[in-house]
């Protein structure tokens, strides 16, 4: 059975039995760089397909507009994770907010713009290790959880320069309160992204790849149990109590996801909010494996999940925002013309993936 990408409201599309087993009789023949060359040309051509860039450019704008609309508390995440005395739990996000006044979103732009580009390459990229995967024989069933690793490792990277220039510009408001330093490191996102070493900017590339990839990889498997559910069982409920389960399932999934995955996340949050200091030699250097081991020494297991109940809300706040607006979309009419055009070319009926 052919389907689509779980995130976001995918068409299904009807598959040929044939297909999986030409494609099952040439698994043996393919090379490494043949299947990857197949799995691009298969991507390219679901990527054609106008309903898919118009699902591709929703989930994009989603993620940045979901970012903005939970941005404080991300600040407060980064604040808590780098054991700042004041900002210590969830329940300082008025302090926080009261305190920084619109200052707080002075590293937006970078998260805005990593959300927004994370959620394209989400696209395309799950579409080609989806592909590539399924000629090396991954079952149907873990292939989504599979390819979801693969493209949340390398969004991981690309998305580590950006993530790190926000971290610094979320703590240097404080770091100025406190006198650690005399003048803001950065004074625009464009700004660190241009004059942040390269040491710095990829200092905690290790642990935020880890995390991408096993959040990506979670949400993508839960989203796919979740959408097959609904096409099996849908007909039995009604058109609010599917819309419900949709964007619940969604939050659900990505609280579950960044619930196993915090402890990547605790240690990424560590790394970075010391990075400016360690790259500049004025503290000792951190790697992610000493970082585990001083967290889980000094707190025990316990300790790698400190700051949880932040993160939590956050991410609870933006899979909300993205699965409402998805469910919107879906329902207003904005896809129409898309589907349409999707129709036209016949893609409705070609698309395997």
């Amino acid at each position: 059975e052919a389907r689509a990408s779980p995130l976001l409201g995918g068409e299904m599309a009807a598959g040929q039995p044939s297909v999986d087993m030409t494609v099952a009789a040439q698994m043996e023949k393919l090379s490494f760089t043949a299947s990857c060359h197949q799995a691009w040309e298969s991507a390219a051509h679901s990527m054609s397909d106008p309903l898919i860039q118009q699902q591709a450019l929703e989930g994009a704008t989603l993620r940045a507009a979901a970012a903005f609309v939970a941005y404080p508390l991300d600040v407060l995440k980064t604040q808590v994770q780098a054991g700042h005395p004041r900002y210590c739990n969830l329940r300082a996000a008025p302090r926080i907010v009261l305190d920084y006044k619109l200052a707080i979103f002075r590293g937006y732009p970078g998260v805005g713009a990593n959300s927004f580009l994370m959620g394209a390459l989400m696209f395309g990229g799950y579409r080609f290790f989806d592909n590539f995967w399924r000629l090396q024989g991954v079952p149907d069933y873990w292939r989504p959880a599979v390819a979801g690793a693969s493209i949340g490792g390398i969004c991981g990277l690309a998305a580590t320069p950006l993530e790190q220039v926000k971290t610094v510009m979320a703590l240097q408001e404080t770091w100025l309160r406190d006198g650690r330093i005399s003048a803001r490191v950065f004074n625009s996102v464009p700004h660190g992204t241009l004059a942040g070493s390269w040491r710095l900017k990829f200092y905690a590339a290790s642990p935020l790849m880890c995390r991408t990839a096993l959040f990506d990889s979670q949400l993508f498997f839960y989203n796919s149990r979740l959408r097959e559910y609904l096409a099996r069982e849908g007909h039995n409920f009604s058109e609010g109590t599917r819309v419900f389960l949709g964007t619940f399932g969604f939050m659900l999934a990505g609280l579950v996801g960044a619930t196993i995955n915090y402890p990547f996340d605790l240690i990424k949050g560590k790394m970075m909010a010391k990075a400016y200091f360690a790259s500049t030699g004025q503290e000792a250097g951190l790697s992610t494996v000493k970082t585990f081991a001083t967290v889980a020494r000094e707190n025990g297991v316990i300790g790698l999940f400190r700051g949880l109940p932040t993160r939590s809300a956050l991410h609870a706040m933006v899979w909300c925002v993205v699965g409402v607006g998805r469910e919107a979309c879906e329902r207003s009419g904005i896809r129409d013309s898309a589907k349409a055009r999707s129709a036209a070319k016949g893609h409705s009926k070609q698309l395997s993936a």
